[in-house]
């Protein structure tokens, strides 16, 4: 009696979103794909330093709507006061790092800090974009430079604030407020 062929298994329907959400926002610069936090954005070519990787976009919203949302269904960046970025693709998948490949300029441009080898996880320090006293997480990058905690950019050390500042990679109602005060 021939045995009965079976088709191969289906990919569960969180497999098929997730390998069209990969393939939708993935382009000729960067890609996403999984890793140890979720997803991640990936370099699929060489950036050069100061090359502008992707822009931040989004609808704006409040610092209410961003606690309604919650900790994991609102990544918004922070642009003002009470005024935050609630984050599209593939910006939402740029993950932390307290040694960062990239940094926010112009409060929406992502630009690389030094050349970025293709293969390369793309990175930014949140710490850059978040002035509110309410969040905090903590910090798994592993770099030698790891804080451990992330959170606002007043809770930097004082000589990370002035290199961030420096480099204009602190956005502009943060710079502001610490270049008055400083």
């Amino acid at each position: 009696m021939p045995s009965e062929l079976l088709a191969p298994p289906r990919p569960s329907s969180r497999v098929r979103n997730l390998e069209k959400l990969k393939q939708r926002y993935s382009n000729q610069t960067l890609w996403i794909d999984e890793c140890e936090f979720g997803l991640g954005v990936f370099a699929r070519r060489a950036i050069r330093c100061s090359e502008t990787i992707l822009a931040f976009g989004g609808p704006v919203i409040d610092f209410a709507e961003t606690k309604r949302r919650g900790e994991w269904e609102c990544r918004a960046i922070q642009i003002g006061q009470n005024r935050y970025i609630d984050t599209l693709p593939p910006g939402v998948f740029v993950n932390h790092s307290c040694a960062p490949n990239a940094g926010v300029r112009h409060d929406r441009e992502l630009v690389a800090l030094r050349s970025i080898h293709p293969g390369e996880e793309i990175c930014f320090d949140y710490s850059t974009t978040m002035e509110e006293q309410s969040f905090r997480m903590h910090c798994g990058c592993g770099t030698p430079e790891c804080r451990h905690i992330i959170g606002d950019f007043s809770d930097l050390p004082p000589a990370v604030q002035q290199r961030y500042l420096s480099q204009g990679l602190v956005m502009r109602f943060i710079a502001r407020r610490f270049r008055t005060s400083g």
